[in-house]
């Protein structure tokens, strides 16, 4: 276990947009590479994802992604935007094929209005459970009310006892089910937290 004393927190730059990808892609539970393996040839969905996040005027964007730092190692990640953002790109309109683009219209638009959608929090393994993504749902709290929002929203794959524990302990609840493709073992549900 990596111990850490104190660690430093930075926007992301394009620069980071591959380790954005791997780390976004990591924790999709599939959703990805469903949606983006094959789309442009000689490409796998995590380069397609990376040149997205490279994207300054996208919700997608680096910008909208936080890094927790030790020296010169990223220890987390918590990637949020307006949930009223979570919309389908016209770029993905044009990119994925309608069927599939179908498939996971659910997921891709799932928002609770007038909250902060939190995109991915990810920890790298070696420091999980010393209280960084803590601090990194603390800051998007701060951020949110910061920004005139009232409530944090994420999706949560129910098979996912870790994250849900943690969830549920910084009072989240579930608002509803959301459909997934058949090949995404599990599910998921649409969860918020009131800020007061």
């Amino acid at each position: 276990m990596k111990a850490f004393i104190q660690p430093s927190y930075r926007q992301a730059t394009a620069d980071d947009a591959p380790f954005l990808a791997k780390c976004v892609r990591e924790v999709s539970h599939g959703v990805v590479d469903g949606l983006l393996e094959g789309v442009l040839p000689g490409l796998d969905a995590e380069a397609i994802l990376s040149m997205v996040l490279r994207d300054a005027s996208s919700q997608y964007s680096y910008k909208n992604c936080v890094l927790t730092e030790q020296g010169a190692s990223i220890l987390a990640l918590l990637f949020c935007y307006p949930a009223s953002a979570q919309t389908i790109p016209p770029l993905m309109r044009v990119m994925l094929p309608a069927a599939r683009l179908t498939s996971y219209t659910d997921i891709v638009t799932a928002v609770v209005p007038e909250s902060l959608y939190i995109n991915t929090i990810w920890v790298d393994p070696s420091v999980r459970g010393q209280g960084l993504a803590d601090v990194l749902l603390d800051y998007a709290a701060f951020f949110a009310k910061e920004s005139g929002l009232t409530k944090l929203s994420l999706l949560a794959w129910r098979d996912n006892s870790r994250a849900l524990a943690f969830y549920a302990k910084h009072g989240f609840t579930t608002v509803r089910s959301v459909q997934v493709p058949e090949s995404l073992e599990g599910g998921a549900d649409l969860y918020e937290r009131l800020l007061v």
